[in-house]
C-alpha cells in the first residue's frame, strides 16, 4: 500500500531539470556559461571607456603646475648657455687667426705708387708713377722699422706757373727717396690691419736727364742734387692669408730742394708678404 508522500509523487511530476536528459543539460550549462562571459566583457568595457573620461578630468589639473614651474626658467637658460659656448669659439678663432698673422718677424712689401711731385720753385706739381720695395722687421706685434727704396718718373708736362719763365714742355726728370724709420699698428683683425710709418732719409733728384746742355733752373728746375727727406705714410691692409695682404697705402713726401720745403702727395697699391715667426 502506498503512503500518502508516494500517491501525490505520483500525481504531480518531478522539475523539469530533473526530468532533462545529459545532453539538454550541457547545453543549457553551456548558454549559461556564455551569458556570464558577456556580462563580464560588458563591465570591462564599461570601465575602459570610463577610464580616459577620468584621466582626462585630472590631468589638466596637473600640466600647468608643470610648465609654469620648470619649462620657461630652464629653456631661456639653456639658449644663453649655447650662444656664449658659440661666442667663445668663435672667439678662440679669431683670436688664433690674429696671432697666426701677427706673429711674423719679417714682412715684405712691394707695389707701384702714384706721386703728384713739384720738380721746381716755379713750376705746377706734375703726375710721377713708380715703384716701391721695402721691408719691416717686427720686434712685437704692433712695433716695427721699416727700410724701402722708391722710384719716381715723371714729366714737366703743365709748363711754368703762370706762364711765366723759360721752360720745356715734357722735359722729363725722376726722383729716388731711401727711407727707413718706426712702424706702429694701430689696428689689427683677421681681415684687416691699420699701421702708420715715418721714415726719414735720403732722396736724389734727376732733373737734368731730358734738358741736354742746359742747366736745369732754366727750365724751371730744381738743381740736380741729393738733399734729406721724410715720408709719412698710412698702410691699410687686407689679409688674404696669414701671410699674404693687399696694401693700400697713401702717403707725403717732404723734400728740400733748392732750400724749398715742398711736400708732395701719393699713395702706393701693392701686396704684403709676411714670414718668420717670433
Amino acid at each position: 500500500m502506498l503512503s500518502q508522500f508516494t500517491q501525490g509523487a505520483r500525481s504531480f511530476p518531478l522539475p523539469n531539470f530533473r526530468s532533462m536528459s545529459p545532453r539538454r543539460a550541457a547545453a543549457s550549462g553551456l548558454r549559461s556559461l556564455g551569458f556570464s562571459l558577456a556580462c563580464f566583457v560588458l563591465m570591462l568595457f564599461v570601465c575602459c571607456m570610463a577610464s580616459p573620461l577620468c584621466a582626462q578630468d585630472t590631468t589638466p589639473q596637473l600640466q600647468p603646475k608643470a610648465s609654469s614651474s620648470s619649462v620657461p626658467e630652464q629653456t631661456p637658460a639653456t639658449r644663453r648657455s649655447l650662444e656664449n659656448r658659440r661666442l667663445q669659439t668663435k672667439q678662440r678663432r679669431e683670436a688664433q687667426l690674429v696671432s697666426e698673422t701677427y706673429n711674423h718677424r719679417w714682412e715684405v712689401y712691394v707695389g707701384g705708387e702714384y706721386m703728384r711731385f713739384r720738380p721746381g720753385p716755379d713750376l705746377h706739381n706734375s703726375g710721377m708713377g713708380g715703384w716701391i720695395l721695402g721691408a719691416t722687421r717686427y720686434f712685437t706685434p704692433r712695433w716695427g722699422i721699416s727700410a724701402d727704396a722708391r722710384g719716381d718718373y715723371g714729366n714737366n708736362s703743365l709748363g711754368a706757373i703762370n706762364g711765366g719763365g723759360n721752360n720745356t714742355y715734357n722735359a722729363k726728370f725722376s726722383v729716388f727717396p731711401f727711407t727707413i724709420g718706426p712702424l706702429y699698428r694701430f689696428y689689427g683683425s683677421p681681415k684687416y690691419s691699420v699701421s702708420a710709418a715715418l721714415q726719414v732719409g735720403d732722396i736724389y733728384g734727376y732733373f737734368d736727364q731730358d734738358i741736354g746742355p742746359f742747366p736745369p733752373a732754366s727750365v724751371g728746375f730744381y738743381p740736380a742734387s741729393n738733399v734729406g727727406a721724410a715720408i709719412a705714410s698710412l698702410h691699410l691692409d687686407y689679409n688674404l692669408s696669414p701671410g699674404l695682404a693687399v696694401r693700400l697705402s697713401p702717403r707725403i713726401l717732404f723734400d728740400h730742394f733748392g732750400g724749398n720745403l715742398d711736400h708732395n702727395q701719393g699713395f702706393m697699391v701693392g701686396m704684403v708678404y709676411r714670414f718668420g715667426r717670433q
